[in-house]
């Protein structure tokens, strides 16, 4: 006579068997999924989300990851706006959103070194140092963007104040490709935009990095971890999870260097030789907590002011949060 196995008796010989095999019953959960999106995919801060992926940092703290990847911070908010996107990685300054009423805040730094960015000039160019974009044309993203201001913050240190003498944003872009023909083409004398083009420009042999940022800028809160204020009030403990995950990732990185610039060429479209470099130069630089850093929330403030995109009363505390921070 064949006997009738009921729903309890199932559930106990299957914890059974995860003991037996060492696993904790809690293993044998759906994992929770988690649609994220990348502002851009060719930044190297971002490539924690796909190695946290690959080498099974978010399954190990039951999270499925569904990366999702965008052009445009702009167009980021739009989406995390329409419900389509749970957790979001992107610019520091994108905590205007917030301020604006947008359904997300910021729950981890990612880093906040200015040294991601850097001004590139192309081979024609003299320029040897800062001094000498006096009057020179800069490429910029758009008006009002974080590049916009940071040639304003040029501008500031250097004390250009005279039509003459202040660098002049030139809008156009913030794809790579079109940094890479505006440099090229003599449109513009310069480009602030990530470290990867003007090492990139220096292998074509076509220009080449002048500096990074920390030249003139110290600190800013440059690249952010949103979470939606939805999937926050429906499953808090999943955001902790996914940033469990990902600090657990960065540490991976930065004692595995050959898995991480493999990984950086094939999801941020690196060559060999870039990655090698952004991982040198950037590796140290990201952060191995995801606290926020109060000079740096203070330098985004500025900008925010400088740019009129805020009043300046706004209170930057507002804006993000510690809670979902893995614990030290």
């Amino acid at each position: 006579m064949a006997s009738v196995l009921t729903r309890r008796d199932a559930l106990t010989l299957v914890g059974g068997s995860l003991a037996v095999l060492g696993l904790p019953v809690s293993a044998a959960k759906a994992a929770d999924k988690m649609r994220v999106g990348k502002a851009v995919a060719q930044v190297f801060s971002f490539v924690p989300l796909n190695i946290g992926m690959k080498y099974g940092f978010f399954e190990k703290n039951g999270i499925e990851v569904e990366e999702i990847n965008f052009v445009s911070g702009s167009g980021l908010a739009q989406a995390l706006t329409a419900g389509a996107i749970d957790m979001t990685l992107s610019a520091g300054p994108d905590m205007a959103f917030t301020a604006k009423g947008a359904p997300e805040i910021a729950v981890a730094s990612i880093t906040s070194s200015p040294a991601f960015m850097g001004i590139a000039i192309g081979s024609q160019s003299t320029a040897q140092t800062l001094d000498d974009l006096k009057g020179k044309k800069i490429a910029v993203t758009s008006a009002g963007s974080l590049t916009y201001w940071l040639v304003d913050e040029l501008n500031r240190v250097k004390g250009w104040t005279s039509d003459a003498d202040r660098a002049i944003p030139i809008a156009i872009g913030g794809a790579p490709p079109t940094q890479f023909a505006a440099i090229k083409t003599g449109q513009v004398d310069a480009s602030i935009g990530g470290l990867q083009v003007g090492y990139q420009l220096e292998e074509e042999h076509a220009g080449r990095l002048l500096v990074d940022l920390t030249a003139y800028v110290k600190d800013i809160e440059l690249f952010v971890t949103f979470a939606s204020t939805a999937i926050i009030q429906q499953n808090p403990d999943a955001v902790r999870r996914f940033l469990k995950g990902w600090y657990e990732a960065v540490a991976f990185m930065k004692s595995h260097k050959a898995e991480t610039v493999q990984l950086s060429v094939e999801t941020a479209g690196y060559t060999p030789g870039v990655a090698n470099r952004m991982y040198d130069r950037l590796m140290p630089q990201l952060s191995s907590d995801g606290k926020f850093e109060a000079k740096a929330l203070e330098k985004l403030h500025a900008s925010f002011v400088d740019l009129k995109i805020l009043d300046p009363s706004i209170e930057m505390s507002k804006l993000y949060t510690t809670e979902f921070l893995p614990k030290s």
